[in-house]
């Protein structure tokens, strides 16, 4: 079985491209796969117990050893998208990803926040949902308002699960954004956690709302492309959410939902 301490000639490394991620060798004659060139966090959603060998996914695996160059003996990290961590040594890259779990640990979300989005133009939802499991957002609604439905999400629901990934990978984080099947407004609504802090995306609410109470859900409501009609901001504005003005012009939708969640993550 390969090892570690094969004799590659680490001192040289070969070009990386891209995406490749840097490689460094550690005092104990073994490679790792170091973060700072590209993301070498991979999502498993079992990890098991240190000790115990993990099979990753053809898609995870295909990750490693393509896109990162991952090698038997190499290490990482792996996630789980509900708190957890792994420490991984890779043993085998042939066929499929096997590696040794070296220890775990747990963390909670610290931060909650919920994105009911309207329906944007075109396919620009692909791009939202990468940016906001970036962000560390927790749950991504798509809802039908009155003058804008998801009809183009049948088949891509999967597809924005695996750009969540993506982006869990991207940004190193431990908690995978949940993609939710599109629904109706009201539904939706109905579903917000009692005692959550909700806003309303309107050229209208207020420019200085503060911080983001970091001890309550924060959702967050965007109106498709065409925008809320009146009766639907007033339903929204009666169950508690305040509007917040997020730019001094007109948003997209994915746009504004972008601009919400940044403005949450950085309240905390």
């Amino acid at each position: 079985m390969p090892n570690a301490g094969s004799s590659r000639n680490w001192a040289a490394p070969r070009a990386s491209g891209l995406h490749g991620p840097a490689r460094c060798r550690s005092s104990e004659g073994r490679t790792l796969l170091r973060g700072d060139g590209a993301p070498s966090r991979v999502y498993a959603p079992e990890l098991g117990e240190p000790g115990s060998t993990l099979v990753l996914s053809a898609e995870e695996s295909h990750y490693l050893v393509r896109v990162c160059r991952a090698r038997p003996g190499d290490r990482t990290e792996a996630t789980d998208g509900r708190g957890g961590v792994a420490s991984l040594r890779l043993v085998s890259v042939a066929g499929g990803v096997e590696a040794e779990v070296e220890a775990s640990s747990r963390t909670t979300r610290r931060r909650r926040a919920w994105v009911l989005c309207g329906a944007p133009e075109g396919s620009r939802a692909d791009w939202l949902v990468e940016k906001l499991a970036e962000l560390g957002v927790e749950r991504w609604q798509p809802v039908d308002c009155e003058r804008g439905a998801w009809t183009r999400a049948t088949g891509r629901v999967e597809r924005w699960r695996r750009l969540a990934v993506a982006g869990l990978r991207q940004a190193r984080r431990c908690h995978l954004l949940e993609v939710m099947d599109p629904a109706e407004i009201g539904t939706a609504l109905v579903g917000v956690p009692e005692g959550a802090a909700g806003w309303l995306a309107s050229r209208e609410g207020a420019r200085e709302v503060g911080r983001s109470d970091p001890d309550r859900v924060a959702v967050g409501v965007i109106g498709p492309a065409g925008g809320l009609t009146a009766a639907e901001e007033g339903g929204i504005q009666a169950l508690g959410f305040s509007r917040i003005c997020l730019s001094d012009g007109r948003l997209r939708t994915e746009t504004a939902a972008l601009a919400w969640s940044v403005w949450w993550s950085m309240s905390g």
